[in-house]
């Protein structure tokens, strides 16, 4: 709003109107006159102190909004940046976790395979025969099971006899059938097998059982004539058992 004095005519202007009129001014009296346009002026001045006060106080309540604004604003961004950080620690906490984890499994994995490929290496030294059963080179196939024949003109005492066959991956036979008998039997005149006297003087195969039933002996057999007649040969001639000391040198045969 704009304010303007008349020089001439003594009025007071502003926007187009008239704060005092120089002839109310003179209605008074030069006295009155002057009192009436010093109370116009007046009246002026706390107009534009009003209008002031209006507008700064208004200003100061925008500025106050926009602080309180402002401050909420990065109230709001501060709680965000934090919820922000816990979301990454729990994120590296998981990852750590996972992996982990992940070594674990590869570890587990790893062990698979590695059965896998063992199993794989033995499916593939399988022959294609009935019952699925393949035996090692050098081994012979007999009712579902693999024998070593010791070499001809080879002979060892009994515990030897078995140390070949320990090496070996095996043992001494175990006969639990007259058929495998049979086939023990044919191979040399005398044969060792996995049978021996223990020190209370019960009869027990390699693997730790007792003799069950008769067995297959020769009539008139265990005898213990030396008294350390304590191990097991196989006679082709008689086919059935015969007790003989341990130290003899005899061939044998393993069975897996």
């Amino acid at each position: 709003m704009s304010v303007a004095f008349s020089g001439k005519s003594g009025e007071v202007e502003g926007d187009g109107w008239n704060l005092m009129a120089t002839d109310k001014c003179y209605d008074y009296g030069w006295r009155s006159k002057r009192s009436a346009c010093l109370i116009g002026a007046a009246v002026v001045c706390l107009g534009l102190l009003l209008l002031t006060v209006i507008l700064v106080a208004n200003n100061t309540s925008a500025i106050n909004q926009w602080d309180t604004k402002y401050e909420n604003l990065i109230s709001e961004l501060t709680k965000g940046r934090d919820n922000l950080r816990d979301e990454r620690d729990q994120l590296m906490i998981q990852s750590s976790n996972l992996t982990k984890e992940m070594e674990i499994l590869q570890s587990q994995y790893s062990a698979v395979v590695a059965s896998r490929d063992k199993l794989q290496e033995e499916l593939n030294k399988l022959k294609v025969n009935g019952t699925g059963l393949a035996c090692r080179k050098g081994w012979i196939q007999f009712n579902n099971k693999c024998y070593f024949v010791s070499a001809h003109g080879v002979t060892k005492n009994w515990q030897n006899s078995r140390k070949d066959c320990q090496e070996r991956g095996a043992d001494l036979v175990i006969i639990t059938t007259k058929a495998e008998l049979d086939f023990v039997k044919r191979s040399y005149g005398v044969t060792w097998i996995g049978l021996s006297r223990s020190g209370d003087g019960t009869w027990k195969w390699v693997d730790g059982t007792n003799l069950v039933g008769a067995g297959f002996w020769q009539d008139g057999e265990p005898n213990n004539v030396d008294g350390d007649e304590d191990c097991v040969e196989v006679s082709r001639s008689a086919a059935a058992w015969n007790d003989v000391p341990c130290s003899r040198q005899f061939s044998w045969v393993c069975e897996e």
